[in-house]
């Protein structure tokens, strides 16, 4: 099962947090994007690499053994405070990452990237249901520039902060500055997020809507390969 669907599945609850390292390479778009411009699709084809598309927005990942992936669903407040709710849950991550790496310095950048030294170091993603909020954050922790310059082209869009880079001059792996394995931070998130997600959103958070509930699992199994 997709790892947003193993949150979905937990809708009920005030928070349910996933995380998962991949096994093998895999595309996921935005749900704007568009496979033919994002995408080396010929390249994935002779491969094996699927391409699939998400609920969130954002721009198009690769997601590999070296990433760690963290889905995260909440209730809270407000319908349309989309933009302060990924600031807080980024922040809620950069206090996560910055645990291991108290010297490192993180920020958010574009519209939601996660930034160290200038480079993205993790994309997110956020879908609303009504007060139900799906975020999900892809961690670069071992940079596969082959695997990324292969099935990604430069992208239709980009934050200003990137100036036409490439993908190698733009993207940044924390195992630069950590010994940590995609698993090894899997550890530090599964005991670390949740208490830091509570502190960033505060008065935010909500109890679960169960009128809501429903709604939120018809979503599950959205995500599939594309044709």
């Amino acid at each position: 099962m997709w790892i947003d669907d193993q949150v979905l599945e937990k809708c009920s609850d005030e928070i349910a947090i996933e995380l998962w390292v991949p096994e093998s390479s895999l595309l996921v778009l935005g749900r704007s994007n568009k496979a033919s411009r994002e995408v080396h699709l010929a390249h994935c084809a002779a491969d094996g690499v699927p391409v699939f598309k998400r609920l969130g927005g954002g721009g198009t990942v690769v997601l590999y053994p070296g990433c760690l992936i963290v889905s995260v669903g909440c209730w809270v407040a407000d319908f349309y405070k989309n933009d302060h709710y990924f600031r807080q849950l980024n922040q809620a991550v950069i206090q996560t990452l910055k645990g291991p790496l108290p010297e490192l310095v993180l920020e958010q950048r574009g519209y939601s990237d996660i930034v160290a030294e200038g480079r993205k170091c993790a994309g997110t993603s956020l879908f609303r249901s009504r007060n139900y909020l799906l975020y999900q954050a892809s961690i670069l922790v071992d940079l596969d520039l082959e695997a990324i310059e292969r099935y990604l082209p430069h992208p239709s869009a980009e934050p200003d902060y990137r100036q036409g880079r490439r993908h190698r001059d733009f993207l940044f792996g924390l195992g630069e500055h950590s010994p940590l394995t995609p698993h090894g931070w899997r550890e530090v998130f599964a005991c670390e997020l949740r208490a830091q997600i509570e502190k960033a959103l505060e008065a935010d958070l909500i109890e679960p809507k169960p009128e809501q509930v429903p709604h939120v699992r018809s979503r599950i199994g959205e995500l599939h390969p594309l044709e």
